[in-house]
């Protein structure tokens, strides 16, 4: 059976580990320690395995959803879309009334994710992400809290 629970400064070695093997461009050791410190981290167990994190930042009543990872194996099966949506209402109970992001232009599946989720394209974030051999676009995308509210 799948839970949410919080994540902390433990689950650092776990965090590095699943985004390392889901993401070419991962996070480092000082991004997961200050945000495992810092901001609201929730992962998405099966077991004692590790299936996806999400990381928010509250400032007011804005919530930026600093990352999302979800393990290669668990894509396609609602992990993302689960993770996102709980820890999106559970942002909410600090007082979260609008999520903003960024996602890379290149990443189709979760703009499909976010638009089926309520969210709006607001616009485009020039060479944002860097890639091997340069920059990415990042397309911001908002939507208010609760998500389809």
């Amino acid at each position: 059976m799948k839970r949410v629970a919080m994540l902390g400064i433990k689950h650092l070695e776990q965090c590095l580990i699943l985004e390392t093997r889901s993401d070419p461009h991962p996070w480092g050791r000082d991004n997961w320690l200050r945000s495992l410190r810092d901001d609201h981290c929730l992962g998405l167990w099966e077991g004692t395995e590790l299936l996806a994190i999400s990381c928010y930042c509250l400032v007011l009543d804005e919530v930026s959803l600093l990352n999302i990872v979800v393990d290669a194996d668990s894509r396609g099966q609602g992990v993302g879309r689960r993770l996102l949506t709980e820890g999106l209402e559970w942002m909410q109970q600090f007082g979260g009334a609008r999520c903003l992001l960024e996602v890379r232009l290149s990443n189709t599946v979760a703009r499909s994710l976010y638009s089926a989720l309520g969210f709006a394209e607001d616009g485009i974030r020039k060479n944002y992400y860097p890639l091997g051999d340069g920059f990415e676009h990042a397309v911001l995308m908002s939507a208010d809290l609760p998500l389809g509210g």
